[in-house]
């Protein structure tokens, strides 16, 4: 049996709270983070190349957008399963397509689209408005374009694992 599928079997009884097996929290801490995907793919992990990230450089605070979605689809690129296992290579790109802010009765709210491109044609969008606290529009910001990267590249794997099941 492999390493990763038995941590995540017992990150989750740790997160259920089952105390039957003990130790069970000390190992749950040191897990690796739950993955989005079956886990039953190749070993290892493919190399993930954000090849284009488009931001439209007519927004606010564009270099900090930027900076903040590099992380976010740093972090979802890893964690989702692609399918493919080491020594593949995985190109996708990412534009940002609308971020709006606007208040409305005391409510900041974020709309945000995003698309995210595989190599042959293959995309996902994903589309989001969010309300949140006008008087931290930032950390509003950050979290819907973790958001929008998680459904993205959630899409952009599973749409990578069909195309590779079928080979």
């Amino acid at each position: 049996m492999a390493v990763r599928p038995v941590l995540i079997l017992l990150a989750s009884l740790a997160a259920l709270g089952t105390s039957a097996l003990p130790g069970v929290a000390g190992v749950a801490g040191a897990a690796e983070p739950a993955l989005i995907g079956p886990d039953d793919g190749p070993e290892g992990r493919p190399h993930i190349v954000l090849d284009q990230l488009v931001v439209p450089s007519n927004l606010p605070q564009h270099q900090r957008v930027s900076k903040v979605l590099e992380k976010a689809l740093k972090h979802e690129a890893y964690r989702v399963q692609w399918g493919a296992g080491r020594g593949s290579r995985i190109t996708y790109r990412f534009y940002l397509e609308q971020l709006d802010l606007s208040v409305e009765r005391g409510v900041l709210k974020v709309r945000c689209t995003a698309l995210g491109r595989l190599p042959k044609g293959k995309t996902a969008r994903s589309k989001l408005e969010f309300g949140g606290d006008p008087k931290d529009p930032q950390k509003v910001v950050d979290h819907v374009l973790g958001i929008v990267a998680r459904g993205v590249l959630s899409r952009l794997a599973d749409m990578e694992r069909d195309r590779r099941s079928r080979r």
